[in-house]
Order: structure tokens, then sequence, then C-alpha cells
């Protein structure tokens, strides 16, 4: 029996009840077995380098673990610094707006000079203040001047306001096409506006195209020019913008973007832009003539060991040492997102590959060029290998940018926790993608302290830049045990092997079966002599 009272606003009682509960008696439940907690994710997430700042010091109670030699991998600790003050992005904000509003001081010399807490503009892997503050709500007080629909700029501005608007919503997409997300924490890669593309049609050949007005002010039917238009140099920006993007355009349709007559189009485009005689219509896009130094890269420069993950390519001309391209740099091919001329020499071709009645074209050809590189098929370079429709495919080496996963289930096994698929799986096919945290040597040096004391270690080596762990968050991947290869039976031996594959430009893990997997089976993979260095050591000794 529960009473329960009732009473006034005054405090006083006012009634009393009473209430008969059921009670029920069960057995004691058992505490559920120790676990590490792992944040969800179905994808790889972007994490660098950890803080420099030291959060906690873990397992400081444990006198089997040297805690005092792992603090020595941070800089400093969190509670000895002062505490995050998120007003104080909002004074700098304030700061920066009066000081360019009142002193007409640009944005990027404030930033240059250092003078405040933050820096307003991005740089690659760390966004700026600017950045930050369309990520959030800024809070209202009343010494702010800043007016409600101002939007500060993420990158540079440029001297155009139609080109600085496009820069504002280029830098909104991630130009990583495996990514679709607006403002994408993920990817570190820049999104820069293209560069300016160069006239390959004379203005007199494209006037010659045109066979009807467009309107009233069209250049056919205005012939002479009575009185010289005056356009602001916002006009004249957004015109320069506009020819930048599309230089071999009839100014009937230059009009229709800039607002403007006809004809004032075409006397603005002589006067920027006066004909020539000779065109470079055989190089286009600034594309230099003689022999290209392009072609000073290995073919197969995309295996692991020796590909440098960089961002896509963005300049006029050839990628060589001229261009000062990245992809040049590095010895790699240009990918299907770089910025450089459609036609140039470096860019990845694709395979020439047939459709296979199984679905698993190319990977039952040995002389495949994507799975010789260690890449997966392009859908708009490998048209033959049946990998242009995602719904028919019949590409087998396409299966992780396609999310061909089968179904799992985290059970006992006993090895502990262990990934258990739910129905068949054919061998070559591709079970689940291993995913987690990308980050750089030094993290993965002072994680590796803890995984070591733990003896647990959820760490891929993806290249020789980046390496994979999904010790705080991953999938049910992170759950796979381990098994030889040989010397165990069939019921304990390795069914399946990781394998990493450059995926439109980017490194991914898929653990893939090497043989008929039946449903029910757990799935076991090698980890290889890396992971076991003890063991390595004692097999050396002996």
């Amino acid at each position: 029996m529960v009473a329960l009272t009732s009473y006034s606003e005054d405090g006083t009682p006012r009634s009393t009840s009473t209430i008969s509960l059921q009670v029920v008696h069960t057995e004691l439940f058992e505490p559920h077995k120790p676990y590490e907690y792992c944040t969800p994710i179905s994808r790889n997430i972007f994490r660098g380098d950890d803080d420099d700042m030291m959060p906690f010091i873990p397992y400081a109670d444990d006198p089997t673990f040297d805690h005092v030699d792992h603090t020595l991998c941070y800089g400093s600790f969190a509670w000895q610094d002062d505490d995050y003050d998120p007003d104080l992005e909002v004074i700098s904000l304030e700061a920066a707006y009066r000081l360019r509003t009142v002193h007409s001081l640009l944005y990027q010399d404030t930033d240059s000079t250092g003078v405040l807490p933050f820096k307003l503009f991005s740089t690659p892997g760390k966004p700026g203040l600017f950045t930050l503050s369309r990520r959030r709500d800024l809070l209202k007080w009343n010494g702010t001047t800043i007016p409600c629909p101002y939007s500060f700029p993420s990158s540079l501005p440029s001297h155009g306001i139609l080109q600085h608007r496009l820069e504002l919503t280029h830098a909104l997409f991630c130009p990583n096409l495996n990514c679709i997300e607006p403002l994408c924490p993920v990817h570190v890669e820049t999104n820069p506006v293209s560069p300016p593309r160069k006239q390959t049609i004379r203005l007199s050949e494209l006037l010659k195209r045109v066979e009807h007005p467009c309107d009233a002010g069209c250049f056919l039917q205005s012939r002479t020019v009575e009185v010289l238009p005056r356009w602001s140099e916002d006009d004249i920006d957004s015109f320069k913008s506009i020819l930048d993007i599309e230089p071999d355009m009839i100014p009937c349709d230059h009009a229709e973007l800039c607002f403007k007559p006809c004809h004032e189009i075409l006397h603005y485009r002589r006067l920027l832009y006066p004909d020539f005689d000779e065109l470079q219509t055989e190089c286009p896009n600034g594309e230099r003539k003689g022999k290209s130094r392009s072609l000073e890269f290995q073919v197969l420069n995309a295996v692991l060991d020796t590909f440098h993950r960089n961002e896509p390519c963005h300049h006029s001309g050839p990628c060589d040492v001229l261009s000062d391209c990245l992809c040049f740099k590095n010895k790699a091919h240009c990918q299907r997102n770089c910025r450089c001329p459609g036609k140039c020499a470096r860019r990845w071709k694709g395979c020439r590959c047939a459709k296979a009645r199984d679905g698993m074209s190319c990977v039952k050809v040995k002389r495949c060029s994507c799975l010789k590189a260690r890449r997966e098929c392009d859908p708009e370079l490998c048209v033959k290998c049946g990998f242009e429709d995602p719904e028919t495919s019949t590409c087998g080496n396409s299966q992780i940018q396609q999310g061909h996963f089968k179904k799992l289930e985290v059970k006992e096994s006993r090895w502990g926790a262990g990934v258990f698929i739910l129905e068949p799986a054919k061998q070559g096919e591709l079970i689940v993608e291993y995913v987690g945290e990308l980050i750089y040597e030094m993290t993965f040096d002072s994680r590796g302290e803890v995984a070591e004391h733990l003896g647990r270690s959820y760490v891929f080596g993806l290249n020789n830049t980046l390496s994979l762990d999904s010790s705080r968050a991953g999938n049910m991947s992170r759950f796979i045990n381990h098994s030889g290869s040989s010397g165990v039976s069939s019921e304990t031996q390795c069914n399946c092997r990781a394998f990493a594959r450059l995926v439109n430009g980017e490194h991914r893990i898929g653990i893939f079966a090497i043989m008929n997997i039946d449903a029910g089976t757990e799935i076991l993979i090698d980890y290889g002599p890396v992971f076991f260095p003890d063991q390595k050591k004692n097999a050396e000794a002996s």
C-alpha cells in the first residue's frame, strides 16, 4: 500500500488516499560483463591527432600502467588550462566586425595580426571562427552591432561579389566523391573554385551562331550604340566571374545571366576581352604545347605502400612540375574530382574488363588494372565491366562504394564477443567495411600505449600516413576475432581477409570472404604477425 497526500497552494494537506501495488518477485539478474564503450558509426571519421591537452589520466590507479610516462605524449592537462568560454567567440566576432565596418580593416589583415584569440579563416583540418559561426546560433546581447542577416565569409574574400558568393557556396560542399554532406566534418580537403577557363572560340565565330534576336536590346538590332553603357564595378566583376566559368557563350545567353541588354554585354565583352587572331583552340584551359613531363609516374603507384593521399589538384595546364601539381609531386594518378584539364594524361583511365554473369566481373580477371592497383572501379570510367548501373551491376570490384554488406550479429563466441553472419556468402563477396577514426602517427603512438596495456588493439594500418582506429568509434567489424590460416581446425580457420582499397581517392578497408561461408558461421580473420609482437619475438628467439 502506498499513501498519496495532495497539498493546497499554501502548503497545507488537503486529502490523503491509498493505492495498492502488485509486488512481483523475480530472480536476481546477473551483472553484465565489463565492456568498452564505442560510438556506432557507418563511415570513417577523420580525427587526425588527438588534442594536445590531456583530458584525464587513464588507469591512474592501476600500478601496472605507467601513467606518468603516458602523460609525456601530451603537452598539457585540460584541467590546468582556462575553461572554454563560448562568449569569447561572440566577442571575437563582434571585434572583427567592428574593425571591418568602423575602421575599414580587412578580415584577412585582422587575421594575420593574431590579435584575436581565434583564427577567423579556416585552415586545412581546422575550421576557423567564421566557419564555426555558421554552425551555431549566435548569442543575442545588447552590445552587438552585427545585423541578423549578416553572414561572415568562410574563406578569404575575393574582389567580386558574385565570385565571393560562388566561393561561399563552394565551401559548403565536400569535394570528396564519397561524401555528399554539406559542411562535412570528415574530410579535410578544401573545395576551391575551379581556375578560370580560357576562351577557345573566337568572338566573331560566336556572333555568327546567333540567327535571331533574343529581345529588343539584342546586338542584332542595335548595330550602333549611341550612348555608351555605364556599369558599376560590381556589375563588371560579376561579368568577369561569369566569363571565367564559361567564356565560349553567345552574348544572348550572357545577357540572361547578367540581367543586362545583349548589346551592352557585347560592348563590355569586346572592351574586357578583345578578340584574338589566334586562339589556343588546340590547347584549351592553358595546356602547353610541346613534350609534357606528366607521364613520369608509375602506372601501379596506387599500391598502399607508395600512394600518398593528397587533395584534388586544381590548376591550369598539364599536371607537371611547372603547375605545382600535388598529384605530380606524390606520383599519383589524378582522380575524377581533380580540377585539371579533362584530357590530362595523368588521369586514371579505369579498366576495360568484360561483364560476368555471376556478378563478379574484375574479381576473377587477373589482368584488371583497377584490381592490380588495389582500387575499386569507377562508375564513370569502367564502363565495360557492368558498373554503370548500381542496381544491375555485375562488377565485383565495387562492393565497398555500393554498400553490399552482409547481415551480421554480435554475440558470445568461444573468444568472448564475436561476429556471426546471418546469410550465406560466396567467395569474394564483401562481408562488412571496417570503419573507425582516421588518425596520424603521433595519435597512433599515444593510443597504442593504452591498447598495449589492455591487450586489445583495433587499429588497421591504412597507408603510410593514416591508420584506422575503431577503439572509440566503429561498427560490428571491431568484434571480428582472430584465427590463424593454417594449423587449426576447419571450424576455427579464418574465412575472411581484410583488403584496403582506394575508393574514389579515399582508402577504405573491406572484410571479404576467402571461401564460401554458411549462415550462422563466425567471421574470423588472420590479424597477422604484427599484431602479436610477443609471439614473433619468442619465435625468433627459439
